[in-house]
């Protein structure tokens, strides 16, 4: 009774039933060590994708130079710091978290003095964490996007030919026909030196007897784009919900880090 008390008072659900369990068990901090690497690794995914854009190759976007620094060498040059310190950090967290899996898949039960290496890992990556959260915001809600560079690229790599085999496919064609289709489209186009745009009549009625001049309304990308009208689609609309729908999980996640946080200060004025 005692026992069940102070978890109560503490805020605990109960207590721990089994003593071994009670002194050696550190699957929580696993835990916590695997959902850091798990957000190291989306981190690290934003952070070469950032590299990318911000290069003279890409040229879609231009990084603030509060979350850049300028070459030792190369005074022209912009070096997106924060972007590339997401992608290292990761593999701390990734480090860390198999450092601790280490030490604990050879023990035997009960407590083990191997166990005081738990607090080193789960403090430097809760630590590297919390330092990185925020450059990588600032970074992201501070880089300006070069749209007419991203426009005049996305239709490069003849992405737009799933429109055709769409095109077709509202024509009554099987998918399957029309994705075969589509794709002898690009194959005129890689011999002709041409873009889907760019396809006479004669060339879209060699790969599909239903391809006319009328399928060149659809090889837009705002056409393409406008026309994912599904839910989850790349539509204004459709985007504009998950914008929406996105704030109200933030919202409730942050209401409960709140609620959590409010409670621990309770327990610790106890």
């Amino acid at each position: 009774m005692i026992l069940s008390t102070t978890a109560s008072q503490l805020g605990f659900a109960g207590i721990v039933e089994n003593s071994i369990d009670g002194v050696s068990d550190r699957d929580y901090v696993a835990e916590a060590l695997f959902i850091i690497s798990l957000i190291g690794v989306h981190l690290s995914r934003i952070g070469e994708e950032w590299s990318l854009w911000s290069t003279t190759e890409f040229g879609w976007a231009q990084l603030d130079d509060a979350y850049s620094t300028g070459s030792s060498i190369m005074p022209q040059k912009k070096n997106p710091d924060v972007a590339e310190l997401a992608r290292g950090k990761a593999g701390r967290f990734i480090g860390n978290l198999t450092g601790l899996l280490t030490v604990l898949k050879g023990l035997p039960f009960a407590y083990n003095r191997d166990l005081q290496e738990d607090k080193e890992t789960l403090f430097d990556s809760v630590e590297n964490l919390l330092l990185l959260l925020k450059p990588v915001s600032g970074m992201v809600s501070s880089t300006t996007f070069n749209r007419d560079v991203m426009a005049k690229a996305a239709p490069l790599g003849f992405s737009l030919a799933t429109e055709i085999a769409d095109f077709l496919v509202r024509k009554g064609v099987p998918f399957a026909q029309a994705h075969e289709a589509a794709g002898a489209c690009v194959k005129i186009c890689e011999k002709n030196g041409k873009e889907l745009h760019q396809l006479s009549e004669a060339e879209l009625r060699s790969a599909h007897d239903l391809l006319d001049l009328s399928v060149l309304e659809v090889l837009t990308v705002n056409g393409a784009i406008a026309g994912r009208i599904t839910p989850n689609g790349t539509s204004a609309e459709s985007v504009k919900t998950q914008i929406a729908r996105s704030a109200d999980i933030i919202s409730a996640h942050e209401k409960w880090i709140t609620d959590e946080r409010s409670k621990f200060s309770g327990m610790m004025s106890l």
